[in-house]
């Protein structure tokens, strides 16, 4: 039996009908604006975009205005730092938005994957992307193979400018020329010219800092104390961290060089940088602009940074010192069997007494474990130590706070004195104490780097 066809007739709808459909079937749509930049005349790009396809939308009786999302001043090579644009997603998965239209490609992303996983998740949600200057709608079928040719040429002219911007950066490096943020640099400003100036506000602050450092204490110490009086920082705030204090004494800008290309980027697509370890060249300029420390002082506390570097290495700490104000002894107190540091112990006898000792950290580093034999500190025999060196020393050294004219009942909590204090006493003193307990020369020692 011969098989028979029939043709069925596209059905026929009339204008009035079209029309009744189109205005149920109005498309909710949203527009896409981006500028890389937030120079005056791509500012002026980003307005008229914004004015275009805001009046482009609501002019037009085919659409409903679903919102206008712009972002000024981001770069298109990633959509983490794009607030707008992941809104404008997020409301496409909402089901806010049935269409998107933008100026071009590199409007919506300059990086090939971002652009075509966004356009693939969109286009299985229903929702299109129109690209005016390509003429690309990605509910086409032809729309992607286009797309991802193009977005390809995107990514690659943002590669191209990127490596151009690194060059013009670098011949600008070799003949000392430099602009840097000073918005979180403590102490300088930048004139007009972006050449740093001294911030005579925040110059006091930066010269106490290098000068407590080089008075024994350590950059958790002077944080403390700088919270503790209320000395504002660079956002002026009085949150002080450590390491801010540290990387501020190894800042060569202080003593008026400066070192350029410190860090360099990795990959222009995600923006990430790293620090440069030699991988690319460095340009050091000298005396470039005012300096803050004098060269001698800054020198001299790079000197006492990698002394304290090798101390902690050298007798097996983590700390150098640890709140000195109430524990002056805590890394100072070095074995003379093994090198390694005292550490503070609690003892409690049979009768129910407490006492605190000084023991060996390597005595029993493995539980249950001997290890170093040597025998521990009182700490009220270390305390008379100090309070006997004071008497000792009699005022000979100069510079020594008049701590030797103190009181008795001033001295009492000897836990007062400075790291530098007790360093002076252990020079100038002798040792302790006749009941086998003490600071014995030949197996215990203060250490001279307090």
């Amino acid at each position: 039996m011969a098989r028979s066809i029939t043709v069925i007739p596209a059905k026929q709808i009339s204008t009035a009908e079209l029309g009744t459909a189109q205005s149920v079937q109005k498309l909710k749509m949203a527009a896409y604006c981006r500028v890389s930049t937030d120079q005056e005349e791509q500012l002026l790009s980003y307005e008229n975009q914004v004015n275009y396809y805001t009046n482009y939308i609501s002019e037009n009786p085919l659409y409903e205005y679903a919102g206008t999302y712009a972002d000024e001043g981001i770069s298109g090579t990633n959509t983490k730092k794009r607030d707008e644009f992941n809104r404008m997603i997020a409301d496409c998965r909402a089901g806010k938005i049935d269409m998107i239209i933008t100026k071009s490609i590199s409007r919506f992303a300059r990086n090939t994957l971002d652009c075509l996983n966004y356009v693939r998740e969109l286009k299985d949600l229903g929702i299109g992307i129109i690209f005016e200057k390509e003429n690309i709608n990605t509910l086409d079928a032809k729309g992607e193979v286009l797309l991802t040719i193009l977005s390809s040429l995107a990514q690659d002219e943002s590669r191209s400018i990127s490596e151009n911007c690194t060059w013009g950066i670098r011949r600008r490096f070799e003949t000392g020329k430099h602009k840097m943020s000073t918005k979180r640099f403590l102490g300088y400003d930048a004139d007009e010219t972006g050449k740093l100036v001294i911030n005579r506000l925040q110059k006091p602050i930066v010269v106490r800092l290098y000068q407590e450092f080089l008075d024994g204490k350590t950059t958790d110490y002077i944080k403390r104390i700088f919270e503790k009086e209320g000395i504002k920082n660079w956002d002026g705030g009085t949150k002080w961290q450590a390491t801010t204090l540290m990387s501020m004494l190894e800042n060569e800008k202080y003593k008026g060089d400066a070192l350029l290309q410190k860090s360099y980027t990795v990959d222009f697509l995600t923006k990430k940088r790293t620090r440069n370890k030699g991988e690319i060249q460095m340009f050091y300029v000298e005396d470039d602009h005012d300096a803050i420390i004098s060269k001698r002082i800054w020198e001299c506390v790079q000197l006492e940074i990698k002394r304290r570097k090798k101390y902690l290495e050298e007798h097996g700490t983590n700390s150098y010192s640890h709140r000195p104000e109430s524990n002056p002894f805590a890394s100072k107190i070095i074995c003379g069997d093994c090198n390694k540091v005292f550490a503070r112990k609690g003892w409690r006898s049979s009768t129910g007494v407490d006492r605190k000792v000084w023991q060996c950290s390597e005595r029993y580093k493995v539980k249950g474990v001997m290890g170093c034999a040597n025998c521990h500190v009182e700490e009220k025999n270390a305390d008379k130590g100090i309070s006997d060196g004071l008497e000792c020393v009699g005022g000979k050294p100069r510079g020594f706070h008049g701590a030797v004219d103190r009181t008795a009942a001033e001295r009492e909590p000897i836990r007062r004195l400075s790291s530098r204090e007790v360093h002076r006493i252990h020079r100038w003193g002798r040792t302790f104490d006749g009941d086998g307990h003490g600071l014995h020369a030949e197996n215990t020692r203060l250490h001279q780097g307090f």
